[in-house]
């Protein structure tokens, strides 16, 4: 009898012997698996950080926020010292501030047609630049308006080139859109007659601020989006990318860049009154924001429209694609507004 109570005991020792390896190798899978969950879900997050910080601090053809330093590729677009007139004494300029109802002062460049040996202009026009750019994307234009006898200005918006950053990055026309407003104040304080000129965010920021600027005379609105949401929906990058994650990285964008994405073109086209000229310009080549966008806010606007779809142009560079056609085409515009 001691004996089989032996035998039983083993048994039984034996039994929870065997569900201790059990127990533990669930404990295992389970440690393991909540592993790769967290690992996955922070790699996520870091992926979306890493989109959100590329979108509020892009960098539009390798320019550097440094005036001194110029890489080579980026002078074969924006010209001799990548259009620092400081550096390229291209032509003659003020140096000057623009106030910004955002609270700081924007620099910029003032310049005359009559410092560059051409007649006392007519009137002026400020030049926006694209986002991640600044001022010195805009020299390329300089020599063709001060051609149609307006002064030129440029300038850096909020959290580009010299200009103050209190607040995170790009805000895709949200914040821009009062500095060029405050553009408009500083200009239209001056001159009798001005035109606004922008590229891609610039163009946009234009647009959202135009209910505002009844004075203006015209706009030539270059590579504009109908609102940040769809920009980054339609752009190329966002093909491969689950609606979940674009979404996700939309969110932590506006987060971080502390901007809503309210303000938008197609928002403030329909309330913009139908006085000033618009002449729209998108590359049908246009790899960043699809073209469908420029129709869709030529067909919002109840104002004159001028409206060029080339078939090649880079985003926001159109020019440089065909720079004889573009000039002829801003001067046909420019003429049909002065009549």
């Amino acid at each position: 009898m001691k004996f089989l109570s032996r035998d039983r005991n083993n048994s039984a020792n034996s039994v929870s012997m065997n569900k201790k390896p059990k127990t533990s190798r669930k404990r295992k899978l389970a440690w393991v698996a909540g592993s790769i969950v967290v690992a996955v879900l922070l790699l996520m997050y870091t992926a979306t950080w890493f989109s959100s910080s590329m979108l509020l601090y892009p960098s539009f053809k390798g320019l550097g926020k440094n005036f001194s330093t110029c890489k080579p590729e980026t002078e074969k677009y924006f010209g001799k010292a990548c259009g620092n007139l400081r550096e390229s004494k291209a032509f003659a300029f003020n140096e000057v501030k623009v106030a910004s109802q955002n609270g700081y002062d924007m620099p910029g460049w003032l310049i005359k047609a009559a410092d560059n040996g051409k007649p006392t202009a007519k009137g002026a026009i400020m030049l926006v630049h694209a986002g991640g750019s600044d001022r010195r994307e805009d020299t390329q234009y300089i020599g063709m308006y001060l051609n149609q006898g307006l002064d030129v200005l440029t300038f850096d918006q909020g959290c580009a080139g010299e200009a103050p950053c209190p607040v995170s990055g790009l805000s895709y026309g949200a914040r821009e859109s009062s500095d060029v407003f405050s553009a408009y104040l500083y200009m239209t304080q001056r001159y009798s007659t001005v035109y606004a000129m922008g590229t891609s965010v610039g163009a946009s920021s234009i647009l959202i601020a135009l209910p505002e600027m009844p004075k203006l005379a015209g706009v030539i609105a270059e590579s504009p989006y109908a609102n940040f949401e769809r920009l980054v929906k339609e752009a190329p990058e966002s093909k491969n990318i689950p609606a979940f994650a674009t979404s996700n990285m939309l969110a932590m964008t506006k987060s971080l860049g502390e901007f809503d994405a309210l303000r938008s073109p197609e928002h403030s086209l329909p309330l913009a009154g139908n006085t000033v000229p618009v002449f729209f310009i998108h590359s049908k080549a246009d790899a960043v924001a699809n073209y469908k966008q420029t129709e869709d806010l030529v067909r919002l606007y109840d104002g004159p429209t001028t409206v060029w779809y080339p078939d090649k142009g880079e985003h926001a560079l159109t020019m440089q694609s065909q720079p004889a056609e573009y000039q002829q085409r801003i001067s046909d515009f420019l003429a049909s507004v002065h009549k």
